[in-house]
């Protein structure tokens, strides 16, 4: 796979939203209006990896003003999130942190960063969709970035799109995007929306008896 730089990328989105689409629909599923918003519970720490990337990069984790929380999407924004989701998972090759920086030797557990050599895990991919998005005119409190369990009941990173019409989950996994309580994640908290350091928990979007097949589950795996 050609990799491109992370500049290389926004000028090839440039092209792609040059162009005249037709938005394809955002996956939906049948849930009331207050089921297409996660509900938070309370504060929570931030995640490691955020916490290094502020570090080696802290004009990225500044505080600014407070933009709209939720983004208004027509048609052609529909088509934009499509296209930037689609876009970077298409050119990002995808690696785990330790074979691409080689940080266990360093003594980090985990690493988040722009995939500027067109290669990263999870991690790389959510900042670099949410820097193009912001790029085109998203609303910066609308793209929080959100820890879940995945299908396997490992951690991992995506972005949520907070919309008029819901949160929306955009995923290094799959092109499509989907309601948050659509995804068969279990979420675990997020950014909130007028500071990007503060992190919230919020309500998993299971049932009970899947928690409590979950944790016989993550019970039952060494340590």
């Amino acid at each position: 796979m050609r990799r491109l730089t992370a500049i290389g990328i926004l000028l090839l989105a440039g092209l792609i939203f040059s162009t005249t689409t037709t938005a394809k629909p955002v996956r939906d599923v049948s849930a009331t209006p207050s089921q297409r918003f996660a509900r938070v519970l309370m504060d929570a720490n931030a995640p490691i990896g955020w916490t290094s990337f502020c570090t080696a990069q802290p004009a990225e984790c500044a505080v600014r003003e407070k933009s709209e929380e939720f983004a208004k999407v027509d048609e052609n924004r529909s088509a934009e999130l499509l296209q930037i989701n689609e876009l970077v998972n298409q050119t990002i090759q995808g690696i785990g942190d330790n074979d691409h920086y080689g940080i266990y030797k360093l003594g980090i557990i985990n690493w988040w960063t722009y995939p500027d050599d067109g290669a990263g895990n999870c991690n790389d991919y959510v900042l670099l969709k949410r820097k193009l998005l912001i790029e085109a005119g998203w609303p910066r409190s609308a793209l929080l970035l959100t820890v879940v369990l995945d299908h396997h009941n490992e951690g991992h990173l995506v972005l949520m799109a907070r919309t008029s019409g819901g949160d929306l989950i955009l995923d290094n996994l799959t092109d499509a995007i989907k309601i948050w309580n659509a995804t068969g994640y279990t979420f675990v908290k997020r950014q909130a929306a007028g500071n990007p350091n503060t992190w919230l928990r919020l309500e998993s979007g299971r049932t009970p008896e899947e928690l409590a097949m979950i944790k016989k589950v993550l019970a039952d795996q060494p340590h």
